[in-house]
């Protein structure tokens, strides 16, 4: 069995198992948490909404890691 490649997304723990995306979800002090399994065929469904708003979402980041370093520069 090969070692699953994990990734924190937010605050949401996610892998690739048999071909599902499987995210999970758990607060320090909560008795309840979060786990979702997606299809392989829902997982492309996904990858393919946020591949078609790739241009938005990279627009945002640059606005917000802008807005950072203005920030940062207001400090000195």
């Amino acid at each position: 069995m090969k070692q699953q490649d994990h990734m924190k997304v937010g605050r949401y723990h996610s892998w690739v198992e048999n071909g599902a995306l499987r995210l999970y979800s758990h607060r320090f002090g909560d008795a309840s948490g979060f786990s979702c399994t997606l299809s392989a065929e829902e997982a492309r469904g996904l990858l393919e909404l946020l591949s078609r708003h790739r241009e938005e979402i990279d627009q945002v980041l640059n606005a917000q890691e802008s807005q950072k370093y203005h920030y940062a520069q207001s400090l000195n």
